[in-house]
C-alpha cells in the first residue's frame, strides 16, 4: 500500500501524522538498504545519512510527485552517492601512493612535487625533496608516472616491465613512504 494512502487512513482514524511516524515506518527499509552498499562509509554513518535522507524526503515531498517510497529512494540513493563519493576521497586522500587518488589535472601547472607536498600526512610537512632523493631513479619514474594519473599497466608499458614486477615496486614505494613519515600503521 502506498505511504500516503496508507497514513492517509492513519491520519482519519488516529489524527495528526508525526515525522517521528513517518521515520519510524521506513525505519526497516532506511537499514535494508544501508546494510550492503555505500560501503565507503561505516554502517553506523551509513544509518544515519540514511535517516537524514529519510527526513529530507519528509519535508520536500509533495503529492504530485507520486509515490512517497519512490521519492524517498530516489532522495536516499542520490543522498548517500554524493556521501559515499565524498567518504571514498577522503579515505584515497589518507594513502599516499594510492592508484586511484586525485591527482592533478592535465591544466594545473603545479610540480609535482608541490603537489606531493601539498597534501602533508597529520598536519607535518614533509620534506618531498629528501624523500624523493633516497629513493632509486625506477621508484622516482614510477612515482611521477603515478602523480601524472598513470595505472599499473601504464607504468609497466613505460619501465618495460610486467605489472607483476610493478606491484612490488610500488608496494615498496609505499613501504618507503609509511617509513619516512614514521606511521604507524596497523
Amino acid at each position: 500500500m502506498d505511504f500516503v494512502i496508507c497514513f492517509q487512513k492513519r491520519y482519519r482514524m488516529m489524527g495528526k501524522i508525526t515525522v517521528a511516524d513517518i521515520v519510524k515506518h521506513y525505519f526497516p527499509l532506511v537499514i535494508q538498504q544501508c546494510k550492503n552498499s555505500y560501503k565507503g562509509l561505516e554502517v553506523e554513518d551509513r544509518i544515519e545519512e540514511g535517516l537524514l535522507a529519510l527526513i529530507h524526503a519528509i519535508r520536500t515531498y509533495r503529492v504530485q510527485y507520486g509515490c512517497f517510497e519512490e521519492y524517498f529512494l530516489l532522495q536516499f540513493k542520490l543522498i548517500m552517492k554524493q556521501r559515499n563519493k565524498e567518504a571514498w576521497a577522503t579515505k584515497r586522500l589518507e594513502s599516499f601512493f594510492s592508484l586511484d587518488a586525485p591527482m592533478l589535472g592535465s591544466n594545473e601547472s603545479s610540480s609535482h612535487l608541490e603537489f606531493i607536498s601539498s597534501v602533508p600526512h597529520d598536519d607535518t610537512i614533509i620534506d618531498v625533496n629528501l624523500f624523493m632523493e633516497r629513493l632509486t631513479s625506477t621508484e622516482r619514474k614510477i612515482v611521477s608516472l603515478l602523480i601524472n594519473n598513470q595505472d599499473l599497466l601504464a607504468i609497466s608499458c613505460e619501465l618495460g616491465l610486467s605489472v607483476e614486477q610493478v606491484q612490488p615496486l610500488i608496494k615498496q614505494l609505499q613501504r618507503k613512504a609509511i617509513e619516512y613519515l614514521d606511521v604507524d600503521i596497523k
